[in-house]
């Protein structure tokens, strides 16, 4: 599918979100396969997962370019300035950069699917025994966009939210 500024949608929702649409449907796709260095994390009451991209591995530097694109898209659309926006790849100096992804959550109850390639060992693993230091292929899904700006520009913040719907292992 090509992206195209012109078929990108941005309804609100609720205060501060906003989903975006593509062609009138939510962005998903597979990822190649990359290293989860962590295995599941909490930060700020919210479960993530940061995944490697490796600097050197042309499948790593393709998915890179494409959630840039989109990322250049929604600024695009919706005027927002470069230093306004974060990023869901984070930049790290001298090592690989990280894509940090949200586990997706509805009242309390995980719904991002887990499945193991080895099932006769891993049978009864859960997301919470999601190993650190493996490779992984996850389904992401571009649900939406907060929007933190206010008319004083001294903190103003929004990005993507990005979610992991599945996980292979």
């Amino acid at each position: 599918m090509k992206l195209d500024i012109d078929k990108l949608e941005i309804r609100n929702v609720a205060s501060n979100i906003n989903v975006v649409l593509h062609d009138n449907i939510t962005l998903k796709f597979w990822t190649c396969k990359l290293c989860i260095p962590f295995g599941l994390e909490n930060e700020y009451g919210k479960k993530i997962i940061k995944l490697e991209l490796e600097n050197d591995n042309a499948d790593h530097i393709q998915l890179k370019k494409i959630i840039e694109h989109i990322e250049k898209l929604v600024r695009k659309k919706m005027n927002i300035e470069e230093n306004e926006f974060k990023s869901v790849i984070k930049k790290r100096k001298d090592r690989n950069d990280m894509l940090e992804l949200r586990i997706k959550v509805m009242k309390n109850n995980i719904l991002t699917e887990i499945e193991y390639e080895d099932k006769t060992n891993n049978y009864l693993k859960t997301i919470y025994d999601l190993p650190k230091q493996v490779y992984i292929k996850t389904q992401i899904e571009i649900n939406g966009f907060w929007d933190y700006r206010t008319e004083n520009k001294d903190n103003n913040k929004c990005g993507l939210i990005v979610y992991v719907t599945k996980i292979i292992v």
